[in-house]
């Protein structure tokens, strides 16, 4: 009985440590070599909107803990501010504002949750990761692709339909030129770490 008094102790100990994991944390920053754009389609022409990466350039804060292949974030945000996309012109942009209703939602949050390394294919990873547009927050899954040069290189694509976030497309000329639900977020991001 005292022994298992002794025990009792480090037992308690031991159960309770899960719960308090720690929890690492990195400052990262975004360089100017990057790239960002959501892609488009209409019945008559496509469309790129670029964001301006300058406009990137506070340290990111990141918080995560790996464990084996999955890699867990919390609070490890991007904020895109709606103004920082150029579509090339001053009509596209206005229609890109007014579809983000920017001036109700001026910025779009890309909250990376978790990362699942595909150990059977290298530099590949599932990425999770919610998007809320508009005051609306869904979640994606993504494959990316990564390298560590001397900085971090990762890359993907993510298809997905703006009504997922209760936007109407755009229509023009009377309806005869008509902007298709789908777009594409395409990015490849030089990280390195502050």
């Amino acid at each position: 009985m005292k022994r298992f008094l002794f025990i009792l102790p480090f037992l308690i100990l031991v159960s309770f440590s899960k719960i308090n994991t720690v929890k690492n944390s990195k400052t990262i920053r975004i360089t100017p070599k990057s790239e960002l754009q959501i892609n488009g389609t209409s019945n008559v022409k496509d469309f790129t909107c670029a964001y301006e990466i300058q406009n990137l350039n506070k340290p990111i804060q990141i918080h995560y803990e790996k464990e084996h292949d999955i890699i867990k974030f919390e609070k490890s945000v991007l904020i895109l501010e709606n103004n920082g996309f150029d579509c090339g012109g001053k009509g596209i942009n206005k229609d890109f504002h007014g579809l983000l209703q920017s001036d109700i939602y001026p910025r779009i949050s890309l909250t990376l949750k978790q990362i699942n390394l595909k150990s059977h294919k290298k530099n590949m990873a599932d990425a999770l990761i919610d998007i809320e547009i508009a005051g609306l927050t869904r979640s994606y899954h993504m494959e990316t692709t990564y390298q560590n040069l001397e900085n971090w290189l990762i890359s993907g694509k993510l298809k997905l339909n703006i009504k997922d976030f209760k936007l109407e497309a755009p229509k023009k000329m009377f309806g005869l030129v008509v902007v298709s639900d789908e777009i594409e977020i395409s990015f490849k991001l030089v990280v390195e770490e502050s």
